[in-house]
């Protein structure tokens, strides 16, 4: 069930990327977004962050009134209730072709993400899965600011958080995201939801929207 929610989250993105044109504002382009999932969902409870331009540096949040330009993203992290629990996964879009530095960074994230994937296994500590995130940013000469992730479940966010002071161990059978961002001159974030099972962690998410950078740029 959770699947066919995320889904539904999927084809929201989608939808989006096709009915967006240059000078929408970004009020409109959150109709569209919440519209998707509300039509297709029904009765559904909804999180989100949706920040556009400079406030994508403010990780949270919610951008009203803006006109997002060449250059600029557009980050939407969307959290969804049904009864079948929560789900939280984060895609971040592109104004007109992003530029080589823009272009490095995705790809760092990315790296982080598939990093935090080999991590996600029963027996783990969270603050591990963390480590293996944050390495790749290391690695660049940045840190990773926020958590790296979070179990999911009953509600939006839980316990524990992938931070590097959460030593409780990840068990079979939970859900968990990993989330992975960096904020410099502009936020790109992305993050996909897993299942814990008995070989590791299966990716809810990426088969439905695939991470590749194509696929987030908005002509």
């Amino acid at each position: 069930m959770i699947k066919e929610q995320l889904k539904v989250v999927a084809d929201a993105y989608r939808k989006l990327k096709s009915e967006y044109v240059l000078g929408m504002t970004s009020d409109k382009m959150r109709k569209v977004f919440l519209s998707a999932i509300k039509d297709c969902l029904g009765d559904c409870a909804v999180k989100y962050d949706f920040l556009c331009g400079k406030e994508t540096l403010n990780i949270d949040g919610v951008t009203k009134g803006f006109v997002p330009k060449i250059g600029d993203t557009v980050l939407i992290d969307i959290s969804v209730r049904t009864e079948c629990g929560w789900s939280d996964v984060c895609r971040t879009f592109f104004i007109g072709e992003p530029t080589k530095d823009l272009i490095k960074k995705y790809e760092l994230i990315t790296r982080s993400i598939r990093s935090g994937e080999k991590a996600l296994k029963a027996g783990v500590k969270a603050c591990d899965i963390y480590s293996a995130v944050n390495a790749e940013f290391i690695k660049s000469g940045y840190t990773l600011v926020h958590h790296a992730g979070h179990k999911i479940g009953t509600r939006a966010l839980m316990q524990p958080q992938l931070l590097l002071d959460k030593t409780k161990k990840i068990k079979k059978g939970e859900y968990f995201t990993i989330e992975s961002g960096l904020y410099d001159r502009c936020g790109i974030r992305l993050e996909n939801d897993y299942f814990i099972n008995h070989g590791g962690a299966e990716n809810l998410f990426e088969d439905l929207l695939p991470l590749d950078i194509k696929e987030y740029i908005l002509q």
